[in-house]
């Protein structure tokens, strides 16, 4: 018998591997948001009123439900009127804890903030289904 270490699994969302956070300002265009989704391959976009505060997420499949998906459709929308609100999540609540919101709330992505409310990052699905294979 080999006494084989066994990795421990992080309890909070502050010890996952979280991707690349990108944000966008609230008043923006649905074309910038498109444009710096497109660019990044990322699908997730935290909304943010420019003082680090969050307010949302928004989605590539929200901007993509804006059809036609032209320049001057998506210039005279904003990222405020098609984005997600939900409640954000510390860096100390559980991954199982952001899995369970992401079921109830029908969301594929989760504001990160500090005790202040202040943006940290964001958990996506993928983060999520990423940290479930490494364990």
């Amino acid at each position: 018998m080999t006494n084989t270490p066994v990795a421990l699994r992080p309890d909070r969302l502050a010890d996952l591997s979280l991707g690349p956070l990108l944000t966008i300002e609230i008043d923006q265009s649905l074309w910038d948001a498109w444009q710096l989704l497109s660019l990044s391959g990322r699908r997730h976009l935290v909304v943010g009123d420019g003082g680090g505060r969050c307010l949302g997420v928004v989605a590539d499949r929200a901007i993509l439900s804006e059809l036609p998906l032209t320049e001057d459709r998506l210039t005279g929308r904003t990222v405020a009127q098609v984005m997600a609100t939900p409640t954000p999540l510390t860096l100390a609540d559980s991954p199982r804890n952001a899995a369970q919101r992401m079921i109830d709330s029908a969301i594929e992505a989760i504001p990160l903030v500090d005790d202040t409310g202040r943006l940290q990052g964001m958990v996506t699905s993928s983060d999520l289904t990423r940290w479930l294979a490494a364990h």
